[in-house]
């Protein structure tokens, strides 16, 4: 998923941040409740509104099989607003298939251990600046945590707070009783957030946050658009930007390693197993869908026949 290269990186974290949110306002028995807390919403009556009309979502066809693959947002778009036809293939999936296990969020920790303060490490300058993007409270909140929190509010503070789509895909799987499949252990996210989500990156955002804002919004509309070839465009204009600060194509490329290629590439052994085993459902954010070294690209080089879902 990337606009800013921290705030693309934040949408990882996010899918945990909203997972807790997008129970705040639910109603008692509103909904079944999965193991993990997620509640699934198409098991609610209202009807969705606004369905998206060209989902990131593919067939994929080898040696007799089908599986499909959607490329999702972890917060910004309501999962109901996914049309019938998704929720359809994984209804008739014999698995489901998502990046990690959100349930383990709870054992990352987030806390700051040598006794300082991110107003510390900021400095008064930046600090002033997190508190007029965030606002006194929310940022007194994180002061006491590592700048991935910081960023991540940053970079999520102007979608919507919806529910997490990749947590209420997961709840619906496990209330329909498929197998569920992670692709990666949560501690691999874990060790590139805590990586790459630091406070040079923070800085980095709140030196341009209209321009993250921006960024982000577009990232947004060509999410609900269908319009991978426009996200590729905003992950591919973060190089420019990176090289605008002087720093070294080589440090960008092994973050975009980190956070997308090297993941790609480990999540082909599972989904090839997944297929062979009778097929399933995956569902991973969409930046690891589209463009080159994609899962689908990597897919496509094993021989599966890859084509575009459209309602």
């Amino acid at each position: 998923m990337k606009l800013r290269n921290a705030s693309l990186l934040a949408l990882v974290l996010a899918a945990t941040v909203s997972c807790d949110r997008s129970q705040d306002g639910a109603k008692p028995g509103s909904a079944p409740v999965t193991q993990g807390g997620s509640t699934d919403p198409w098991n609610k009556p209202e009807a969705a509104a606004d369905t998206l009309a060209k989902p990131l979502f593919w067939q994929l066809e080898k040696d007799g099989k089908t599986s499909y693959l959607l490329g999702t947002i972890h917060i910004g778009v309501d999962p109901k607003r996914l049309p019938p036809i998704v929720y359809e293939k994984l209804d008739a999936a014999k698995s489901f298939a998502m990046e990690t296990d959100l349930a383990k969020a709870s054992s990352l920790d987030l806390t700051r251990k040598d006794g300082s303060t991110l107003k510390d490490e900021l400095g008064p300058e930046y600090w002033k600046k997190l508190v007029e993007a965030l606002g006194q409270q929310e940022a007194m909140g994180v002061n006491k945590l590592k700048p991935m929190i910081a960023a991540t509010l940053l970079s999520i503070r102007g979608l919507p707070r919806t529910t997490a789509m990749d947590g209420a895909l997961e709840a619906r799987a496990q209330n329909k009783h498929k197998q569920i499949v992670f692709l990666e252990p949560f501690e691999v996210q874990a060790a590139a957030l805590e990586k790459w989500m630091n406070v040079r990156a923070l800085k980095d955002m709140l030196d341009d946050v209209p321009g993250t804002d921006q960024r982000m919004k577009e990232l947004f509309a060509a999410y609900v658009a269908g319009d991978g070839t426009k996200m590729i465009e905003i992950v591919d204009g973060e190089r420019s930007r990176w090289k605008a600060k002087g720093r070294p194509e080589s440090e960008y490329d092994e973050q975009m390693d980190d956070m997308l290629y090297k993941r790609n590439a480990s999540w082909i052994a599972p989904i090839e197993k997944l297929h062979a085993d009778g097929g399933g459902f995956i569902a991973v954010g969409a930046a690891h869908a589209v463009g080159p070294r994609s899962v689908n690209e990597l897919l496509e080089q094993r021989g599966f026949k890859i084509t575009r879902i459209t309602p």
